[in-house]
């Protein structure tokens, strides 16, 4: 457990209005010692604690800062907890734990980030009203609050977008333009300022170069796949749709495609479903197996995969950070979405669909357990 005792004595120094001189004088121990307490770079002797405690009208469990350590845990513990819940697409379990987290700890700003995109997608308002809107004035103080009061720039940024969402919400456009213009470009990305603090070809330089690329990449495939989604030409949409999977192809030229299975799933199955409009079913039905075969290899990657491809390698993909929002697979997922759907019930009724329904039906069910 961490001792926050420098940090303690430095403080408690400071709000008695003496200097390191004074305090070790009253101590009978050199200024130099105390000078090396607050800069964490020794302890005091165990002798020390109770008469430095009695000093400064404080008990020894304080001046240890025993009380803040054990806080921190707790707090650690909730935020671990918070992750897992995340995983394993467990999101009521995770909205109580988030809520109870925030109802004991309401002044840390990890806790408050957390709460805030909790109420914001709140999984009990899957449906009209969503979370945002039910939740919305307690959101607007929440973003104000942190605005006000957190030096946090993450937590920042993430008041600030919803807080843009509340301003749309309310048909205040020009507040919520006002608010986008507050981010960074693009590019002003951690790892892109990373990169620059270190010389070409280092081996920082890499691994900053190429986490960056991903994330960039990443984006860029998102608003190609967006664009085709918006294109009412189903042949328009199937040919902008391939240039999102070219594009991850590029960069994965190992095919070692991590979490990237699941962009590719979902873009096989949306070409899938245009292939049916235009009534190539041939196709269609290519697609679909194209998309629950990546929806399979998204299922059974282990919890930490290490990418090979050039663009990407070294960037580990971590199973546990995914925050996938069902406890259904991959597999069972687009299972559902396919077998529920209205507009394919004569589809689905075809030789064809019931044999890839029957093929990877096996392979549908709950997420697996993160080890």
């Amino acid at each position: 457990m961490q001792l926050y005792i420098g940090e303690n004595i430095k403080r408690l120094r400071k709000q008695k209005g003496i200097t390191q001189e004074t305090l070790a004088e009253r101590l009978l121990v050199s200024t130099q010692a105390v000078s090396k307490w607050e800069r964490n770079e020794s302890l005091p002797d165990i002798g020390m604690i109770l008469p430095l405690a009695s000093y400064f009208g404080v008990s020894a469990d304080e001046l240890l800062g025993l009380d803040a350590a054990k806080t921190e845990e707790k707090i650690q513990q909730f935020l671990d907890e918070a992750g897992r819940l995340a995983a394993l697409g467990k999101e009521f379990e995770r909205f109580s734990l988030i809520t109870q987290a925030y109802n004991e700890y309401p002044n840390d700003w990890r806790i408050v980030e957390l709460y805030m995109w909790q109420l914001n997608y709140d999984p009990n308002y899957r449906e009209e009203p969503y979370g945002n809107q039910v939740h919305k004035e307690e959101l607007y103080r929440l973003c104000e609050r942190v605005l006000d009061e957190c030096t946090v720039d993450s937590v920042r940024y993430s008041a600030l977008s919803i807080l843009g969402g509340l301003y749309i919400l309310d048909d205040q456009f020009e507040k919520a333009i006002e608010t986008a213009k507050r981010f960074p470009h693009l590019l002003h990305t951690q790892e892109k300022e990373l990169q620059g603090c270190y010389a070409k070809g280092t081996a920082e330089w890499w691994t900053y170069t190429r986490a960056g690329l991903a994330e960039f990449a990443e984006y860029l495939m998102v608003d190609i796949r967006n664009m085709a989604l918006e294109v009412e030409d189903p042949h328009e949409s199937i040919r902008i749709l391939k240039k999102a999977i070219a594009l991850i192809e590029l960069v994965f030229d190992d095919k070692d495609f991590c979490f990237w299975n699941y962009h590719l799933a979902e873009l096989h199955i949306w070409i899938a479903h245009r292939y049916v409009r235009v009534n190539a079913l041939h196709a269609a039905f290519e697609s679909f197996e194209n998309g629950l075969s990546y929806a399979k290899a998204y299922d059974d990657l282990a919890k930490t995969v290490t990418h090979t491809s050039f663009l990407v390698r070294g960037n580990v993909f971590d199973a546990g950070k995914i925050n996938s929002g069902t406890e259904d697979n991959e597999v069972a997922r687009e299972l559902g979405y396919l077998m529920e759907s209205d507009s394919y019930r004569e589809l689905k009724d075809t030789p064809q669909m019931q044999e890839l329904i029957a093929k990877y039906q096996p392979f549908a069910g709950k997420k697996k357990a993160l080890s």
